[in-house]
């Protein structure tokens, strides 16, 4: 038992540092890969895309808003994937937003995928910006078939944030801006990271032990 005991806390303390090494990397996003499609019935669409009140899609606010399945486009990160500039009326730039939690002042990662959908069809050029907490960026740079990713961080100003996307000249056209897999995680502290480093050589030395 005295050889015992000490392996047995290693391995606990080392479990508990893993799990809150997660945690800390959560997605704060809720429904950022556009899976759990409505909560509401489809305002119209085809075969391979419906379009819905964003109201009516889990976690998002804003415009229309056009969930993608088939039509032999596929998702960056499973089934289904969102395209910003959807079927419906509308008088501005097309828009959807999330608010989530934060801490103010904690560091944040930022991550998602985009794509265009038919880039510069028909006078089009598919553009689109990213904005939350101080941090703005507009891109431009997608084209048809082929996924993006974007990845940034931003501090909290508050104790809640908004990530908002908006198209930028498209209020003509009602198609473009694919996006899918949007995540917000907590930047984990160096003090974390130090003990997630040092729980990693507990097991280590457990597995050295065992032998």
């Amino acid at each position: 038992m005295s050889i015992l005991k000490p392996i047995i806390e290693i391995v606990v303390s080392s479990i508990l540092i893993v799990f809150c090494a997660a945690s800390a990397n959560a997605n704060l996003i809720v429904n950022g890969g556009f899976e759990d499609n409505s909560t509401g019935s489809a305002l119209g669409g085809g075969g391979g895309w419906k379009y819905y009140d964003s109201n009516d899609v889990l976690g998002w606010d804003g415009s229309n808003l056009e969930l993608w399945g088939t039509l032999g486009i596929d998702s960056y990160e499973g089934d289904y994937h969102a395209e910003l500039n959807s079927h419906g009326q509308n008088s501005g730039a097309w828009t959807i937003s999330q608010t989530f939690n934060t801490i103010a002042g904690q560091s944040y990662d930022l991550f998602f995928a985009y794509s265009a959908r038919l880039s510069s069809g028909n006078g089009s050029i598919e553009s689109f910006s990213v904005r939350v907490d101080g941090l703005y960026y507009e891109l431009d740079d997608h084209v048809v078939g082929n996924w993006n990713t974007y990845s940034d961080s931003f501090i909290a100003d508050g104790n809640t944030a908004t990530l908002t996307f908006s198209s930028i000249d498209q209020q003509r056209w009602t198609y473009g801006n694919f996006l899918d897999d949007v995540r917000i995680s907590k930047v984990p502290e160096p003090s974390s990271l130090t003990l997630l480093a040092l729980g990693f050589l507990g097991l280590g030395a457990v597995r050295k032990r065992m032998k």
